[in-house]
Order: C-alpha cells, then structure tokens, then sequence
C-alpha cells in the first residue's frame, strides 16, 4: 500500500524535515550546553554533524518512498548503501575541517542509516496518524450522511400520519377540526427544530409525544384509553431526536378499531442518570395481527439504525406481540449532561 499522494509527497515531505531537522538542531545545541560546553562548542557541532546530514537523508527517503514502497527492494540497497557511504565519506571530510581543533571522531556513513531511519519512520508515523483522522472523519461523514438520509424519511411519515387524524376530524365534520389544524401547526414546527438537530434534550422528545398525543386525542375523543407515564429525573437528559416517536406514530396508526372497548396506548418513560427505558404497549384490531409486523417493519429497521449509530452498544431493543398486544421497549444506556 502506498501511503503517499505523489502530487503532494515533494511538498509534504520538505515540510516534515524542516520540522525533523529542527528539533534535532535544537536537542544537540541543548545536550551541548548541557555538557557545560560553550554555545560556539554547540553551532560548530551542529554545523559540522546536523546540517550535512539533511540532503542525504532527504535523498534516500526520497527513494524509500519512490523504491522500497513500491517493492523495489534490490534496486534501494543497491542505490542506497554506496550513496551512503559516498556522501559519509564527503561528510567525514567535512566534519574533520569544522572541527579541526576538535578530538572527535565520527562514522557519518552510519549517522546517515540512523537519521535516515528516524525521518522515515517519522513521515509513516505521521502520515498513519493523519491517515487514522481522515477515516474517522469520513466515518464521521457517513454516519451524518445516513442519519440526516433515515431522518428524512421519518418526516414524510409523520407528517402522512398527523394529516390523517386532521382529516378523520375533518370527515366527521367535528368542530375540533380547527383546534387539531392548530395543534398540528404547532406540532409540525416543534418537529422541523429538533429533528435538525444532532442530540435535544430528553424534555423536548416527551413534549413532542405529548403534543402528538393530544392531537390524537382530538380525534379519538373517547374512543380510546391513553395514558402517558414519566418517572425520574428528565432534566439534563440529551437523546437523538425522534427515536422514540415512530412508536408513538405508529401506536395509533395500527391499535384502533371500532370497538371504543378494546382499545388502549400505555407510553411509559422512566429515565435516571445511567438509563433511559421506553415502553409503549397497544392494542391490535384482530383483523390486522397478522398484517402489523410486515406493515411495521421499514419503521423499525430505520429507528434500530438510528439507534446503532448513535449509540452502538449502549442500547437494546425488544419488540413483541402476544395475542392482541404489541409492545416495544428501548433501553438507552446514557450519560447525564452529555452534549
């Protein structure tokens, strides 16, 4: 695998050495003065063993990059050794004419291999590093992608949903038509501002079940026992938006038949610190039991994607029918005050 881009390896590469050689100009002339040597002792180092090496190594990681990356390992050594040899000799020249009053000795054939080792291993411990942030970044992209895409297809359904208990008002020439258009204006405007949004707070979620429900109300008037039940502490809760409200949605779309008797919607929210359950149960018109799972199923695959990636493994999710009652319940496992 080719770690890098060759229209911006040149560029790249000159400016991962200005940083390498700085730093290894700047520790020399520091362990210099350390050794309580003068600061001409440290430049006259730094001059005779630092600087001649950045050409060389700059070089061979030129042909690392151009050679040994791309399996050309015969053709690396053979170009490679006697250059380092070659241009250490001339360095060895170099270092005995700065360092003249000096009795110091130096291998710069082998200070070379080591330098070059380093900024090599330096440019790929980089480059890994920024390889491993632009893939989580283009993870970041795809989740948002795909949540923003599920987010699109609930509001259709909501809104498909919200119309049709206008429009049941509406057939049976209720006088609460108005009041429900209202209500449905009002709702629909709470739903575009957090369905923007990545987290909102548990509250707002239970103020939009709340209005939803009160809209159904209208229209079932009596026709139906509803029930909504909040326990502990909602306040400083963030979720994802609208997790919970296809449920609701479809509660009501599938658990109403004509006998007034039989139907009900129990929503049950109980929230602390650590966890956040959701349960609502329904019941099932006999004659759709047996249509309600395959009718159901988009609306759920989408919300059990929305819940992966949101919280991956911090949540469970059951959904089950026995006789005439559905149920589904969610448990969030959650941090309180989490953005």
């Amino acid at each position: 695998m080719i770690l890098f881009n060759q229209n911006n390896d040149s560029k790249q590469r000159l400016i991962d050495s200005i940083y390498f050689w700085c730093f290894w100009i700047i520790i020399t002339g520091l362990l210099i003065i350390l050794l309580k040597q003068t600061p001409i002792s440290a430049v006259k180092t730094i001059i005779a063993l630092i600087i001649p090496q950045i050409i060389p190594v700059y070089i061979i990681s030129s042909l690392f990059d151009s050679m040994f990356v791309r399996r050309k390992l015969l053709l690396f050594f053979i170009i490679s050794i006697p250059f380092c040899f070659g241009f250490g000799f001339l360095i060895n020249i170099w270092f005995q004419w700065i360092m003249n009053n000096e009795n110091i000795q130096a291998n710069n054939e082998v200070v070379i291999f080591i330098f070059s080792s380093m900024f090599i291993g330096f440019r790929y411990i980089r480059v890994a590093l920024s390889q491993r942030i632009l893939l989580k970044e283009e993870e970041n992209k795809r989740v948002v992608a795909e949540l923003q895409y599920l987010r699109s297809q609930l509001n259709p359904h909501f809104l498909f949903n919200a119309l049709n208990s206008i429009y049941s008002l509406i057939l049976s020439k209720s006088d609460k038509a108005s009041e429900a258009t209202l209500a449905l204006s009002e709702l629909m405007r709470f739903h575009i501002d957090l369905s923007g949004k990545q987290f909102i707070d548990l509250l707002d979620e239970i103020s939009m079940i709340e209005r939803y429900i009160a809209l159904e109300k209208l229209k079932l008037e009596k026709r139906c026992d509803i029930q909504l039940n909040i326990k502990g502490d909602s306040s400083n809760i963030k979720i994802a938006p609208l997790i919970f409200m296809p449920f609701v949605e479809n509660a009501f779309k599938h658990g109403i038949s004509s006998a007034p008797e039989s139907n009900y919607v129990y929503v049950n929210i109980v929230a602390n610190e650590r966890q956040i359950e959701f349960k609502i149960s329904n019941s099932i018109p006999r004659l759709t039991i047996s249509k309600r799972p395959s009718e159901t199923k988009l609306g759920i695959d989408n919300t059990i994607k929305r819940l992966e990636l949101h919280y991956k493994d911090n949540y469970e999710f059951f959904s089950f029918q026995e006789d005439n009652v559905y149920t589904v319940i969610i448990k969030i496992n959650i941090k309180k005050n989490a953005a």
